[in-house]
């Protein structure tokens, strides 16, 4: 079987950084691959569409260019799984990447497990000159901790691949919520579908200075988002409140690695090393 696989790419004025997002996904991925990536541009008024054109049309690429005003990135997402996915699909930011050669380490781990519906893996943080920053690890998925600790705990969007059947038992992002909508699929993905923690590094997510995360406002609405989202689920599940700390404290440790050292230093100050040691026994 010959499998496709749909990288979902929202646009947005985004001429600075979507030319290496193409070559990664067509260029630097094996050429046997069946390869096609949806872009989804939100009427940008810089040369975003003239560069994926002309990108298309020198390289032979298989890209779908969908153009229209859309609400937010998750609505942007839900017109390209509208539009017909392949059997394993994923979404990109226009500012990310993928590594070389990558994706058909992905495709394998499909095709040798029939059962998984989603494959998730670490994730690279780059700055905006290229980089490396630092690696989030993730523990073992616990379901009740991903909505307990209101962020994506242990997965995440850009480095999580998933089948077409997915769509058929989770439905589409619920384009509601601003900036917080992949936590809350994520959430119901990890409810019904059999999941696979990957140990290989997919993708280069560009931590821009002006990305949500450290924009002050934009953050704030994905918190009280995130909050809704939990509370939501508390009950919807019948999730008994816990407290998280020895859950955090184990996230903790996953990410002491040596290359992580000055991320792990800035990320949580506020640990002690005693704290650390008593952990480690």
């Amino acid at each position: 079987m010959s499998y496709k696989i749909s990288i979902i790419t929202p646009t947005l004025n985004s001429e600075k950084y979507i030319e290496n997002n193409l070559k990664s996904v067509h260029l630097d991925q094996y050429h046997s691959l069946y390869i096609e990536q949806i872009i989804v541009d939100g009427m940008s008024t810089d040369n975003t569409i003239e560069i994926v054109e002309h990108f298309r049309h020198k390289n032979g690429a298989n890209i779908k260019i969908l153009v229209g005003k859309d609400t937010n990135m998750y609505d942007a997402i839900n017109k390209a799984l509208n539009s017909g996915v392949g059997e394993i699909w994923a979404c990109l930011n226009s500012d990310d990447s993928y590594y070389p050669q990558i994706l058909q380490n992905i495709l394998s781990e499909f095709i040798n497990r029939p059962d998984l519906d989603v494959v998730y893996c670490p994730l690279d943080f780059y700055n905006e000159l290229g980089q490396y920053l630092y690696t989030q690890y993730f523990p073992p998925f616990d379901l009740d901790y991903l909505i307990r600790s209101k962020i994506c705990s242990n997965i995440s969007q850009p480095s999580t691949f998933l089948r077409k059947r997915v769509l058929e038992k989770v439905g589409f992002f619920d384009a509601r919520y601003q900036y917080a909508s992949d936590y809350d699929y994520l959430i119901r993905v990890g409810h019904v579908c059999k999941l696979k923690y990957s140990q290989f590094h997919t993708t280069k997510f560009c931590n821009r200075a002006s990305s949500i995360s450290r924009d002050e406002k934009t953050f704030s609405i994905q918190l009280h988002d995130s909050k809704k989202i939990s509370d939501y689920y508390m009950k919807e599940y019948s999730i008994s409140q816990k407290n998280t700390l020895i859950k955090d404290y184990q996230y903790m440790l996953y990410q002491l690695k040596p290359h992580n050292f000055n991320y792990f230093l800035r990320r949580f100050p506020s640990y002690s090393i005693s704290k650390i040691k008593s952990l480690l026994k």
